[in-house]
């Protein structure tokens, strides 16, 4: 029954550890896709009329980046 009760309590902390680390990547996720909505946004809103612009983006955690063609 001991090594019952060890297993269990190993289960839900890894299960909350897994909760709470997903919680924080998603978080993070959030507030980058927010930075880049708004860089997109200013991007198309200074240039977008008068030349053309190109967004990329280097990587899943990387901002986007405005070029001006």
């Amino acid at each position: 029954m001991n090594l019952n009760k060890k297993n269990r309590k190993a289960t839900i902390i890894g299960g909350a550890a897994i909760l709470a680390i997903s919680g924080l990547l998603f978080i993070q996720e959030y507030r980058n896709h927010q930075a880049n909505q708004l860089i997109i946004e200013k991007c198309f809103t200074a240039f977008g009329k008068e030349r053309e612009a190109v967004i990329k983006k280097n990587g899943l955690w990387s901002k986007v980046t405005c070029e001006i063609n």
